[in-house]
């Protein structure tokens, strides 16, 4: 998906519309799909994304986005790519959910406090390392999104958005999860389409 979404990029060409946005985000919260808690701090979030693409109208034109999250406190770092669809209503606001793919930097993992021979000591330290640590159990994790957005002009937008990765229990029982959720200021650039 993240080779497509790149390629697709490429598609839209240099004149074509997009979008760059950058945001400040609560990090690794509770949101009924991750279990939160395990890091604290802001995630500031950017990225860019493409207008709709009408190359890709067999799965109803989306944008391809890109983006990257840096944890300001030393936690997980990420860098995701995919699709998203936005749907108009009112005059000014849409929403747009999206889906992809995230790679990132945290832990995968731990070693179990369960595995025979060690000593207690060890063990003890392997029980608090998961009661923590964030282990989010793959290096490559799905990552769906929702947006809700206003257009305040032709070229600025507002969104408040929420981005999940997990990778939902594929790649074994550790999956609590990673949610963030924050505000984003949005450039339109570009020949709009």
């Amino acid at each position: 998906m993240v080779a497509a979404a790149l390629t697709s990029w490429s598609l839209a060409g240099p004149a074509a519309a997009g979008e760059a946005f950058l945001g400040v985000y609560s990090h690794d919260i509770d949101d009924q799909l991750s279990h939160g808690h395990y890091e604290t701090g802001p995630q500031i979030v950017g990225g860019v994304r493409t207008a709709s693409l009408d190359e890709l109208s067999l799965i109803g034109k989306p944008h391809v986005h890109l983006l990257a999250g840096v944890s300001t406190t030393g936690g997980t770092d990420y860098l995701a790519a995919g699709f998203s669809w936005r749907f108009r209503f009112a005059e000014r606001f849409y929403v747009e959910p999206g889906i992809g793919l995230a790679i990132h930097d945290g832990r995968v993992n731990l070693p179990s406090p369960d595995e025979p021979g060690i000593s207690p000591a060890e063990r003890l330290k392997r029980e608090n390392d998961f009661k923590t640590k964030l282990d989010l159990g793959s290096r490559v994790l799905f990552e769906p999104e929702f947006s809700v957005g206003y257009v305040a002009t032709r070229r600025l937008s507002v969104e408040m958005s929420w981005i999940h990765m997990s990778h939902a229990k594929l790649a074994g029982h550790q999956n609590p999860g990673l949610g963030d959720f924050g505000v984003r200021l949005l450039y339109r650039y570009g020949i709009d389409r």
